[in-house]
């Protein structure tokens, strides 16, 4: 799990560093994030998201030139399935132009403080305006925590103890020079798992350098990517979690889709008073079943079939987010930027304060949702964006402000007040005024 987060010129992230750490020197496993509007929440959850393309950009490379190879002229296919990609996946060089703080003039890094199995970690990632010039890692190989490698243009530090196959080191040591400042070593060692036959990496390098690699694959995050929507990576333990509104399978899948069909069933029968029963229309053909999600709800008291394309906004956005929540529960990594999109305040609170003791792994969220304040959620998982006269932002947990935490402050109110900062400057605004500029 993350224990501390530093950010230097990414995005509107000039500055940053966050601990997670709890005072036993054990990880949050909750932390939710409130702040004003604009402030960056968005932009520190994609941050984890960052992590991710830059141990995929080799992958992406090579998926996009096997892609444009075999479709040959077919350009209309080509230039969607490239959307496609900018949307969700990114190379060195796109991440660059799209994360560096606009006309910033260092370096722009990334590092990750992590605790594994009780191990610690840390990962850096350096970024100059064109290329990756620093990656550096370090964890437990045996019993102390050590670098297991430190690649920059000045020099190539790989720890002896890190491969198991003294050719498959020559090997990879040869795709670092041939790919130097365009893909980091973790993600020359995913591509290398992608194309070999299962276990065939696994058996050359140390298990701690798989342990980390896995760790980040498994992560699941799901951030706000302005007016073009989302973002998302979803580390699943079930295919069907990343298809649950419709899809194809198998016939001999079927009980995976009873599956989700009873766990649907049971989270919206409970949270909504007017949905009766969720099921799956199903149509098979030959060995293959299509299927779609449906609601009975009851409307006027006559129940009605509703398909999920009629459903409301803040529905459709529980049913995106609910496997995200459940591999949180599972022991992974999981990240939601605005969470309460759409939900009712009480939902929210409800889904939040039955999920807290379930979390197996780490749940992050971004919120506006103030009623959290007054559950019974630990205020050292609570964070506030704080934001000075010269615009230096910190994220900083609420428990912080206190001597101690108390159980009969209201948090609610003294966060409403300013005294945590992350609330908007609420001046009177003259809407009368507003439309006469253009009257």
């Amino acid at each position: 799990m993350f224990t501390r987060i530093r950010l230097k010129n990414y995005k509107s992230l000039v500055n940053f560093s966050v601990n997670f750490l709890q005072k036993k020197g054990v990880a949050k496993k909750a932390i939710i994030v409130y702040g004003e509007n604009g402030v960056g929440k968005s932009n520190f959850a994609s941050a984890f998201y960052t992590l991710c393309e830059s141990i995929q950009t080799l992958s992406v490379r090579k998926t996009i030139q096997t892609f444009l190879e075999k479709k040959g002229e077919d350009v209309e296919i080509k230039d969607s399935f490239l959307k496609y990609l900018s949307r969700n996946l990114r190379d060195t060089e796109a991440i660059i132009s799209n994360c560096k703080t606009i006309d910033s003039n260092g370096n722009m890094e990334l590092e990750f403080d992590f605790m594994l199995n009780g191990k610690a970690g840390t990962y850096l990632l350096v970024y100059d305006n064109a290329k990756l010039i620093h990656e550096k890692l370090s964890y437990v190989l045996n019993k102390n925590k050590c670098i297991l490698f430190d690649l920059s243009e000045q020099h190539k530090i790989i720890n002896k103890k890190l491969f198991l196959d003294s050719e498959y080191a020559d090997k990879i040591r040869e795709l670092i020079y041939q790919y130097e400042g365009k893909h980091s070593l973790l993600s020359i060692i995913v591509n290398e798992k992608e194309e070999k036959a299962d276990g065939y990496v696994e058996d050359k390098i140390h298990k701690a350098l798989y342990e980390v690699i896995a760790f980040f694959m498994t992560m699941s995050i799901k951030v706000k990517n302005g007016n073009r929507g989302e973002r998302g990576k979803m580390g699943v333990s079930h295919s069907i979690f990343g298809e649950l509104v419709e899809g194809e399978i198998n016939i001999d899948e079927q009980t995976e889709l009873d599956r989700a069909e009873e766990l649907l069933n049971n989270f919206f029968v409970t949270a909504y008073s007017d949905i009766k029963e969720v099921y799956y229309k199903r149509k098979q053909e030959d060995n293959r079943i299509k299927y779609e999600l449906f609601f009975k709800k009851i409307i006027y008291n006559e129940i009605l079939d509703i398909s999920y394309e009629l459903e409301s906004t803040g529905t459709q956005h529980l049913i995106d987010i609910l496997p995200f929540l459940l591999m949180s529960v599972e022991g992974t990594v999981v990240v939601i930027d605005e969470l309460d999109t759409g939900i009712h305040d009480l939902l929210v609170n409800n889904i939040l304060n039955n999920i807290i003791d379930s979390i197996g792994g780490q749940l992050i969220v971004t919120t506006h949702n103030t009623m959290l304040l007054d559950s019974d959620i630990n205020p050292e998982y609570i964070y506030s964006f704080i934001v000075d006269k010269h615009a230096n932002k910190e994220l900083v947990s609420i428990a912080d402000f206190e001597d101690r935490v108390h159980p009969n402050l209201n948090y609610r109110n003294r966060y409403l007040k300013g005294m945590y900062g992350g609330i908007p400057h609420l001046g009177d605004i003259d809407f009368v005024e507003l439309n006469d500029i253009f009257n």
